[in-house]
């Protein structure tokens, strides 16, 4: 892989982290502001239940003391009836006219203010009132002048009568209750009563203290768990409000910290989320320097092989040279066998240079600095070649290669030596896998738009795992960890890549057992 490509590879993958990142502290973050807004929601909520819960006790307290201040009097002093309004209403189904009257009782017990704090000077009389009904129903000739009414006089009413019960003594009550120390009024154990129930309902922590003010300062009531109150997170709320909603009574409650009173559950899931983000950083650093690690790796080999091939050149073209030279010198002085013998070293040393080309070639591919000198080319007369090069692997074997071409001859751009060494390996490759008697046979056919070249053979046949990786550099098929067949395994790596090069395509169909056949095909595009 190049080195640009690899840069903006780790590029790519550092964004998606770090926005992967950002994204996480972000619901982090999200999480703990809906949790801090559901917090203070209900304790605010709880606060209120409670603060109303202290007024209606101290309510009920003064309406108990009234209450039994009546009853020892007896009857009212003076009784009167207060905001009496009607309403008239002619059903349809009977024709009878329906006189509906409402009025306020008024009682007079002559119960003053004083009796309950002697410090008010006003002397105010407390009254009673009861809520009194009454229907009345006329026939039909009072009907008939009832018609004659206008619809204002038929219909009178009060504005509006709202908790009468509640409100009759409120303003007078709160007046005497206002005169009294907070201390008398409400106690710790009855504020930390309510706090605990309230906020156990509402799942809140207990770990808390509380505070009673007076124009914002400090009363005798409160606890004092934490040294500074005014360093807790605090929530507050009106206490022993008027009717306008005016006070001078605040309750404040402060909590250590918001953030450790999260539900287990988030806090769960935040720690989860922390550690798989640290899983992922650090597999993506081990990522970076394992894969700068490889392409070190790949590097260090792809050198230390062009060096190997190199070496190996040198004393490949000095064997070369010694044949030649002997082979001049002994020309009519040694018998044809010996002759021969020396043709094959020749030529074996030519396929070992061959060899060494191709791990130079496939090595230069890799590094993707190879140039092929592509010219118009005889497809057949390659593939006449190729055969020739296996000959003598093909005779010891005792194998029969055939050939059949559709046209005597198929032009086109080709790199001569590239090719001819494809059909060397593809045929070198049908020979070695198979069993006994091999049999090959090359059929070039030609289509509209294509060339194909066929290599069929009756080899051992391959499964279909090893179809998908026989073009890889290095892979060889074996049997537990011996391979079966000498080799290298680069000739198909080197194959696949110089039938790229032609812009061609090569696959291979094989069943185990009965052969393989290797295809490729070339676009006429490069054809004359």
């Amino acid at each position: 892989m190049k080195k640009n490509r690899i840069i903006i590879l780790i590029s790519f993958m550092s964004i998606s982290l770090i926005g992967i990142i950002f994204l996480q502290f972000y619901w982090i973050k999200n999480s703990l502001d809906i949790y801090d807004n559901q917090f203070s929601q209900s304790t605010n909520s709880a606060l209120v239940t409670v603060a109303k819960a202290i007024s209606d006790r101290e309510m009920r307290d003064y309406l108990s003391v009234y209450q039994k201040l009546k009853d020892s009097i007896g009857d009212p002093v003076e009784s009167q009836l207060v905001d009496v309004f009607q309403y008239i209403d002619k059903n349809r189904d009977d024709e009878n006219i329906y006189l509906y009257y409402s009025a306020i009782l008024e009682e007079d017990y002559n119960i003053n203010s004083n009796l309950f704090d002697s410090r008010i000077s006003d002397s105010i009389s407390i009254k009673d009132y009861t809520s009194l009904k009454s229907t009345i129903i006329f026939d039909d000739a009072f009907g008939k002048e009832m018609n004659n009414m206008s619809s204002m006089e038929k219909l009178q009413m009060m504005e509006k009568i709202s908790l009468i019960d509640e409100a009759k003594y409120k303003s007078i009550f709160i007046d005497i209750a206002n005169l009294k120390p907070i201390a008398n009024r409400v106690s710790n154990i009855e504020v930390q009563l309510l706090l605990q129930k309230e906020f156990k309902e509402r799942g809140l922590p207990n770990d808390y203290d509380f505070k009673i003010l007076n124009n914002k300062m400090e009363t005798k009531l409160g606890t004092s768990k934490y040294e500074n109150f005014n360093e807790l997170s605090q929530h507050s709320v009106p206490l022993f409000t008027n009717q306008i909603g005016e006070t001078d009574y605040v309750l404040v409650v402060g909590f250590p910290m918001n953030i450790t009173f999260i539900n287990s559950n988030v806090i769960y899931l935040i720690l989860l989320l922390v550690f798989f983000t640290f899983i992922i950083i650090f597999s993506f650093y081990s990522t970076i320097v394992i894969s700068i690690k490889q392409k070190n790796i790949s590097e260090m080999k792809s050198d230390f092989i062009n060096n190997m091939t190199h070496e190996f050149k040198t004393p490949i073209a000095t064997i070369n040279l010694a044949i030649d030279a002997i082979k001049k010198k002994l020309i009519g002085k040694v018998d044809t066998k010996s002759m021969g013998y020396l043709n094959i070293i020749k030529d074996e040393n030519n396929r070992m240079n061959n060899q060494v080309e191709n791990v130079l070639m496939i090595s230069q591919l890799d590094k993707e600095k190879i140039e092929i000198d592509m010219k118009m080319m005889d497809l057949n007369k390659l593939v006449q070649l190729a055969i020739d090069r296996v000959e003598l692997l093909s005779v010891s074997m005792g194998a029969r290669i055939t050939k059949k071409f559709d046209k005597k001859e198929n032009i086109m751009m080709l790199a001569k030596e590239e090719m001819i060494n494809v059909f060397v390996n593809i045929l070198e490759n049908s020979l070695k896998y198979s069993k006994s008697n091999p049999v090959i046979q090359i059929i070039v056919k030609n289509e509209k738009s294509n060339t194909i070249v066929f290599f069929a053979d009756n080899g051992i046949g391959m499964t279909k795992k090893v179809k998908t990786k026989i073009f890889e550099k290095f892979y060889r098929e074996s049997s537990g960890n011996i391979h079966n067949i000498k080799g290298h395994g680069l000739g198909l790596a080197f194959v696949k890549k110089i039938i790229d090069l032609h812009a061609g395509i090569i696959s291979v169909q094989s069943q185990i057992g009965k052969g393989s056949t290797f295809k490729i095909t070339f676009n006429n595009v490069n054809k004359t």
